[in-house]
């Protein structure tokens, strides 16, 4: 019989720690206006939470039928794509010139899909038990 091992420390906790250190640097870059940080840290928030899905969620894969079934790194991925289609990301204005309009316009789209991927990001977190809601039934609180 092979002798099942369990680490003696858990991460657990310093994980927790690093995302909600990550989760507000994201309000941060945010506020400033810094969309490049900001979808650099929700980059990096996804690599903490991607490790703990389990395989068969994370990949694409086929029904029976052959119809497919998107995993979460597929979902993950169409925020790219959709930004992509709005790069690039200008962060710096100069004094108090205003920006032109079609700047601002892309700025807003960017803004939109960089909500998207941290609403996404903060919901996948919640779902791995690592966030703000979930339900324990053995709780005794």
């Amino acid at each position: 019989m092979e002798e099942k091992k369990i680490s003696k420390f858990s991460s657990g906790l310093n994980i927790i720690t690093r995302l909600d250190f990550l989760w507000k640097n994201c309000q941060e870059l945010k506020r400033r206006g810094n969309y490049m940080g900001w979808n650099d840290e929700l980059d990096t928030i996804w690599l903490e939470l991607a490790r703990d899905l389990e395989i068969d969620k994370f990949n694409d894969s086929k029904k029976q039928d052959g119809s497919k079934i998107y995993g979460v790194k597929s979902e993950f991925n169409k925020f790219d794509i959709k930004l992509i289609e709005q790069l690039p990301f200008n962060d710096s204005f100069i004094g108090f010139k205003s920006p032109e309009k079609n700047i601002m316009i892309k700025r807003n789209k960017q803004y939109k899909i960089l909500m998207d991927k941290q609403l996404f990001l903060a919901r996948l977190e919640n779902s791995l038990n690592k966030g703000t809601s979930w339900e324990e039934e053995d709780d005794d609180f």
